[in-house]
């Protein structure tokens, strides 16, 4: 499985080649602007680049040979080029060429050919400017934010509280043909049913009582529900209601009001228990479990920690002990990804010389890890030669 860029402004073009490539087993990201495609490419770092033969193609071209290695590129045709094209295209660093109207036997060849030139390709790693970590389980979770993001099913997201569970929700709408309309959030736990139908569902009237609900405000983007095991029973019916039809009324309203909005909802468990006893609909949990992830708690994880802590301190002139970051490492961090964010800034505020030393750590870190024991080594990832 590889992970594709097709940068192409002609649509069915785009969707063909997408829609074959994924039934390859491919992560596919069709783009049609050289702007998401730069944004794209610099982020997801692909191991294959498909764009047109234009003035994109080439700047596409030229930033593919600025970043590291390791991405493949082929162009499109409108036709066949001549054999002076071939020559100046392949001389550029161009992997191959497809031509309209697309043979899909050539298109998998070529395909395959020039991944097979580029031997990371299957064990390159996706990565995200605020959401890390190279650990196999957050590659998987990586890997379902990219097909997913393709969708427009609803997603349950399934975690402990502080994993980031809001980031990876981000992603997926911010991956996906939504991208240019509103992410909405909804925090149900702590709300009266009354005040959540208010905020979900808005509120008919004139004048100041009229009010628009989330719904509303997401109109053809996403709409993050968090706690969503938290919904009273009369709660789920009515969103059940939304998700079926995609329309629903204001509160104190008969006018039906249609919505084009993706639900992505989150959880601490999988909702199986609580429907087992009768306390959430069943037909609600199918519908949002059909397209489901969970996130893995940080202890599960220890690995991603040294990236992590970098993430956390980039906006700081400060630096990090070894010593400190492996004492991190061996903590089992109760509150996730949340609770290093908020120590890495509370050492930060204490440090010395712009400097995290293990002095700096909390007394209950210490405490922890001399009572548990160290099970994580940290090994300094070594620098790029320059």
């Amino acid at each position: 499985m590889a992970r594709i860029l097709i940068a192409d402004r002609i649509a069915e073009r785009r969707n063909i080649l997408s829609t074959f490539l994924r039934g390859d087993a491919h992560v596919v990201i069709p783009v049609s602007g050289e702007e998401e495609a730069v944004r794209y490419l610099r982020e997801l770092h692909p191991d294959l680049v498909i764009a047109e033969g234009n003035l994109q193609g080439a700047k596409l071209l030229a930033l593919v040979k600025e970043m590291d290695g390791g991405i493949s590129m082929v162009m499109l045709m409108a036709g066949p080029p001549s054999v002076d094209q071939v020559v100046e295209i392949m001389n550029q660093g161009v992997s191959d060429i497809l031509v309209s109207p697309l043979d899909i036997n050539d298109v998998r060849a070529k395909v395959e050919r020039a991944l097979a030139r580029n031997p990371g390709a299957a064990a390159s790693q996706i990565r995200f400017h605020n959401l890390v970590g190279s650990s196999p389980k957050m590659q998987e979770i990586f890997r379902k934010i990219v097909k997913t993001a393709a969708i427009s099913s609803a997603v349950l997201i399934i975690g402990e509280k502080g994993v980031g569970k809001q980031l990876v929700a981000e992603q997926i709408h911010q991956l996906g043909p939504r991208k240019e309309h509103p992410f909405k959030v909804a925090h149900c736990a702590g709300l009266s049913d009354t005040d959540l139908e208010l905020e979900l569902f808005g509120q008919s009237g004139s004048g100041a009582e009229r009010r628009r609900g989330l719904l509303e405000l997401s109109e053809g983007g996403s709409l993050f529900i968090a706690d969503i095991g938290s919904l009273s029973m009369r709660m789920q019916a009515r969103l059940l209601r939304f998700l079926e039809e995609q329309t629903f009324q204001r509160v104190g309203g008969d006018f039906t009001i249609s919505a084009n909005v993706r639900m992505l909802a989150t959880t601490i468990d999988t909702l199986a228990v609580q429907v087992q006893e009768g306390k959430f609909r069943s037909d609600l949990y199918y519908l949002l479990s059909g397209t489901c992830m969970e996130v893995p708690p940080l202890r599960a994880r220890a690995g991603d920690i040294p990236e992590l802590i970098d993430l956390f301190l980039t906006r700081y002139d400060v630096q990090i002990a070894g010593e400190a970051v492996e004492m991190l490492m061996n903590f089992d961090w109760p509150g996730n990804v949340d609770e290093l964010k908020n120590m890495i800034e509370q050492a930060v505020t204490l440090c010395d010389n712009n400097r995290i030393e293990l002095r700096d750590l909390p007394d209950r870190v210490l405490r922890a890890v001399a009572h548990t024991g160290r099970k994580h080594k940290y090994v300094p990832r070594q620098k790029e030669a320059s």
